[in-house]
């Protein structure tokens, strides 16, 4: 019997050339990829093929994409989905929102006509090297040192340019077969399997300890930690955080909790309980990939976060589509009317940097500064920054600083 093909790829479209493409595409990806004009075919085809990554057109005869992804969802459909369409961007937006709160992976929306480099990197991300990891292999990883702590650049603005003045912290496994994972090879593990208490702690601790160690080389860098929502509805959480920033003597307005706006409204009065304590303990809070959620703007005000940040989604078409700039451009606004900084994320242009710097926004984040590094690059990645970014003309000076994603 053979192997079944971990990557396997479903299209339905009703243009038989689009499926031949996105197929042709697919296979050069090494996904085995079936395609579809009709619902009848596809539906038989999901059940037989049990897809990895679905492409869907929002746009046919007999069924629509919202109709196809109820009844995906009713089926509990694992796959990941890709939606594309013809339609204007915002409807394709739309459309996945209303995905992702059926509870199907939404991996990304395509609009057609559809470029080759995009359809590609799109279903890069989901394609399968047959890593098998279990909770036992990562929590055996937290006892032999493997997990480690990378650290993404955050610059603020000052005058007329930007300097980094803090990091935010981001967790990798350098696993003894795989090499670097990043965490969402290993994070939905985790968060299944009850792993991410003890990882996020982990990542607290840490970030502590490397605020105390760049303190005593001279050195005063803000560091931001992802919180997990197991962690944001533990009542002993704020005392636990407190106790990793005594134990390296780091005073707490040293670290900043980032929460995911979905994932303070999941349990709004619990949320507030803690979020207020550790706010009243003098750490910063930060609400993460801001205007992706469906949160209330009622009740976000009434939690106490410090800095809200714009999601990389919208920050990185704020230079080609004017809607993006718009959404942006008011989220500013309404933060600093709320009191709260604003920090973008996503930022990979000089272009994109100094339209945000036009809207006043306090501090960025993206690889046009640097991707997340180890801790001693990160003590080459700043200063290397700063020696340009303060500067008033911020084209060829600042992008020359630029890293790449995979430099250590």
């Amino acid at each position: 019997m053979t192997e079944q093909n971990s990557n396997r790829l479903l299209v339905i479209d009703d243009e038989e050339g689009i499926c031949e493409f996105v197929a042709e595409v697919a296979t050069d990806l090494e996904f085995d990829a079936r395609l579809t004009t009709r619902v009848e075919d596809f539906r038989a085809e999901f059940k037989d093929f049990d897809p990895t990554i679905i492409v869907m057109d929002l746009q046919m005869p007999d069924i629509d994409g919202i109709e196809l992804l109820r009844e995906l969802a009713a089926q509990d459909c694992e796959a990941q989905i890709v939606l594309i369409s013809g339609m204007d961007s915002r409807v394709l937006s739309t459309a996945e929102h209303l995905g992702k709160s059926l509870g199907l992976r939404m991996l990304g929306v395509l609009c057609k006509p559809i470029m080759l480099e995009d359809l590609e990197a799109t279903l890069e991300k989901a394609v399968s090297h047959g890593r098998s990891i279990s909770s036992s292999d990562l929590t055996l990883a937290l006892e032999l040192g493997q997990i480690q702590v990378y650290y993404q650049p955050k610059a603020r603005r000052f005058g007329s340019g930007w300097r980094v003045d803090a990091a935010e912290a981001l967790v990798r496994w350098r696993h003894p077969k795989f090499g670097l994972m990043l965490p969402n090879e290993f994070i939905p593990l985790a968060e299944s399997s009850g792993v991410i208490g003890p990882l996020t702690d982990f990542v607290f601790r840490e970030a502590a300890r490397q605020i105390s160690a760049w303190q005593d080389e001279g050195h005063s860098f803000k560091v931001a930690v992802n919180c997990s929502v197991a962690l944001i509805n533990d009542l002993h959480f704020p005392d636990r955080l407190a106790g990793f920033l005594k134990e390296f003597d780091v005073d707490p307005a040293m670290m900043v909790v980032e929460l995911t706006e979905s994932a303070a409204m999941l349990d709004p009065q619990l949320t507030m309980d803690i979020l207020t304590r550790l706010r009243l303990k003098n750490f910063g809070l930060s609400v993460d990939d801001f205007g992706t959620g469906f949160s209330s703007l009622a009740q976000l005000y009434r939690m106490p976060f410090s800095e809200l940040k714009i999601d990389s989604s919208f920050v990185r078409e704020i230079v080609q589509d004017p809607e993006a700039h718009t959404i942006v451009e008011t989220l500013v606004v309404m933060a600093k009317k709320l009191g709260m900084q604003v920090c973008a994320e996503g930022v990979e242009s000089s272009e994109a940097l100094a339209l945000l710097g036009e809207m006043n926004c306090d501090s960025v984040q993206g690889f046009l500064i640097s991707p997340a590094v180890p801790p001693q690059r990160f003590l080459k990645v700043a200063p290397a920054w700063n020696s340009h970014g303060d500067m008033t003309d911020k084209g060829s000076n600042v992008i020359k600083m630029r890293s790449s994603p995979g430099e250590d």
